[in-house]
Parts: C-alpha cells; structure tokens; sequence
C-alpha cells in the first residue's frame, strides 16, 4: 500500500486531506509542524508520497527546507509542495528546491488525485529504466566510436552546432547513434548529463517541457527510432525548438530515413554513421581499444594481438557494429588469465563461430532484451564446451541444478 505524509500546520487541513487519501485506498500519516515531521522522519521513514505546505506557521524551518532536506535524502521520494498563498515564483522555487509538483490550496480532490497518481507512475517508469539501464550496459560502455578523418569530420560538424537545433543521426543498429547525441548534448549543455532528456523513456508533453525549461539554462530533447513516434508529436516538439519556446536542442535518430520526406527536410543537421564493413581500417583500432579497455580492469595490464588477428577481424561483416566489437572483447577478456595476456586467432575463431547474432537487442523492450541476452550467452558457453553441462556450470560459477533449470526454462536444446 502507498504509503503517504502530509505535513500542515492547520491540524484541520491535515485530518480533511488524510479522511480523502484513506478513502482512496492510501496509509496516510500527517505531521503538524516542523518539529513533528523531524519525529517522524528520526524513528521510520518509509514513505512514498510527501506533501507538505511551503509556509508553517510559528516555525524557523520552512516547506522548502523540509523539501530540499528530503531530495538530499531520500531518492526514489515523490514530493507534492502546496500553499494556500501560490504563485507562480512559489511553484517555480519549490520543483527548484526537488518538489515533483505543486498544487495551490484549496485544492480539488480529482486534481489532487490525479497528481499523486501521475507522478508515482512516472516514479514507477524511472525506477525501471534505472534498472534497465544497470542491466543493459553497453550504452554506458562505449567511449568512441571511430578513428580518422570520417568520425573527425563529423565531430567537426558537431564542434558548429548551437542550440536551439535540430539534429538527425543516421546509422543501422550498434554503430553509436546514442554515443553520439550524448557527446553532443555534453558539449552543449556544459557537461551536464542530468538535462538529456530521452522521449523514449521519460513520457512528456509540451507543458512538462515548458516546466522543465524553466528551472534549466539547457536541456537536450532525445528521440530514438524517431519514426516510431505520432508524427503530429514530432513537429510540435521540433517547433519548440525552432521557435525558441524552450532553451533546447532536439536531436532524432533512425536506421534509415526517407529524404523525400517533408520532416527530415525541416531538420537542420543531418549526419550519417556508415557502418563498419565502410570503414575497415577503423575495425582493428577499435578492436584493440576496447580489448584493453576491459583488460585494465580485470587485469590492470594491456593484452597482446597476434598478428593474425586482423585478418581475421577484417574479414567478418560485423553486423552488430561497434557494440558486436566491445562484446567480442569482453567476452575474450573473460576467458583470460593472469598467466596468458594473449589473444590468438584460435580464441577468436572460436568465439565468432560460436557467437550468437544480437544486433537487435537494443531495439526491444527490457524483458525481450534480458531473455534474448541470458539465452545467446547460455547458447555461447554451451557452444565453447560442446554442450557439456559440468564444464559449463564451472565455467558460469553456477551448480549444474540451477543451470539445467535455466536451459529449460530458456528452451535451449542441448541434445545437438
């Protein structure tokens, strides 16, 4: 059960608006000053709803002190400041000190309601892509994605763009589009990774973006796959850029566009990531560079290449692109030891035959990516040990009981 606090200095106030809560199926606990609300939050603090009045009588301490003492403590907190004396600087100073919402008092019982509602929910939302972006990681992997004049043309291109524009990356999956919108935002937004805004996570519509260019200098507007999105939502959010209605850029980015399109011709940076099969000379640099990525932090040392190697590498059409590269040097690096820093071209051999094609993953939803990752890895052990259960559970440091449920449960034949 959501559990909720309401903190007023009008004892009345707080007994009206628990009565209304408890109806609609919450624990309500109310605090009746500063000192009550320190009580409480000293003994058991396990809300998950705060709403607290900006201004308490009688007290030093204040709603917006009570506000920013909760945000500095409490992260996954929804917080709904409230007066019956607002205005728009009271609303604006609140959500600056971390309120979620604000709400003028008296206050309607729907309205309140459906503001609770909303902002768990989307409470609900950034908790799962937090832990979707904990579990997927690739994206938090990748640290450049290129070498030569083609990428340094492009971070040339980068370098002019101001805000207020509107950019396109095009390029197919795993080759860095994200990488890249990151890297641009960053340089626009002053190293601020908080103000990148992606639509495909975090749902919102002209007024939240309003709201948001209110309590910051900049943020950027991110759209993956754009073409997935409802195209009447697409022009409004490019013309408050344009118009300048909010302090941002937008940036799209897709695998292929239409250029006849009468959108793309509205967007006033286009740029195309080829992929790696254009850009041979890049594929061993990259190789290396993410090899030793990941063998400094297991190892703390570099790895060394046969020669071979590259021949190797050059003849593959690395499909999955940059993030096909860092899973092959990852999953090599795993299979080293501190007593062999080498790489030959067996290793690799092995590896590629037995890898499983996973250029999609980023496209689906958590639970689709999760399933398909924990069955290609399984498939990918399974493979390098000849379908040997004992040496595969070895190997995944798991007892055989658990893993033979996770192959059932995953309907991986073993019987090959």
């Amino acid at each position: 059960m959501t559990k909720i606090l309401v903190i007023d200095d009008e004892l009345e106030i707080c007994k009206q608006i628990s009565l209304l809560l408890s109806k609609q199926g919450y624990e309500v606990t109310y605090a009746n000053s500063y000192k009550e609300f320190i009580n409480l939050e000293q003994r058991n603090f396990d809300y998950d709803v705060v709403l607290v009045d900006l201004w308490l009588k009688n007290s030093t301490n204040q709603g917006i002190d009570i506000i920013e003492f909760l945000k500095n403590k409490y992260e996954n907190l929804v917080i709904v400041s409230f007066s019956g004396h607002a205005n728009i600087d009271n609303a604006i100073e609140s959500v600056k000190a971390g309120a979620n919402d604000f709400i003028e008092k008296p206050f309607e019982t729907k309205k309140l309601i459906h503001i609770i509602q909303k902002n768990l929910l989307e409470l609900k939302q950034r908790v799962t892509i937090n832990n979707y972006r904990n579990k997927i990681s690739f994206h938090s992997k990748i640290d450049t994605i290129g070498y030569g004049n083609y990428i340094d043309n492009i971070f040339k291109i980068f370098a002019k763009i101001k805000n207020n524009s509107s950019i396109l990356i095009i390029g197919p999956s795993g080759i860095g589009k994200n990488f890249l919108a990151n890297t641009l935002h960053m340089k626009l937004s002053s190293n601020n990774p908080d103000t990148f805004i992606n639509l495909n996570e975090n749902l919102m519509n002209e007024s939240d973006l309003l709201k948001l260019s209110s309590l910051h200098n900049y943020f950027t507007i991110y759209l993956n796959d754009y073409e997935n999105f409802n195209q009447i939502e697409l022009l409004n959010y490019l013309n408050l850029v344009k118009s300048k209605k909010i302090n941002a850029s937008i940036i799209f980015d897709s695998k292929k566009i239409d250029s006849k399109d009468p959108f793309v011709s509205n967007i006033d940076q286009k740029v195309i990531l080829n992929p790696l099969t254009t850009r041979k000379e890049e594929i061993f640099p990259l190789f290396k560079h993410y090899l030793n990525i990941f063998a400094l932090k297991k190892f703390d040392n570099k790895i060394e290449v046969d020669n071979e190697v590259q021949n190797l590498l050059l003849s593959h059409t690395w499909p999955g692109n940059i993030f096909e590269i860092m899973n092959l040097a990852e999953n090599i690096t795993g299979l080293l030891t501190d007593n062999n820093l080498s790489v030959s071209k067996n290793l690799i051999e092995d590896l590629m035959n037995n890898s499983i094609d996973s250029t999609d993953l980023y496209d689906l939803n958590f639970k689709e990516a999760k399933d398909k990752f924990e069955k290609d890895y399984l498939l990918q052990k399974l493979k390098f040990n000849n379908f040997n259960m004992t040496l595969t559970a070895k190997m995944l440091k798991l007892d055989r009981v658990s893993l033979y449920r996770k192959v059932k449960s995953l309907n991986i034949k073993i019987d090959q």
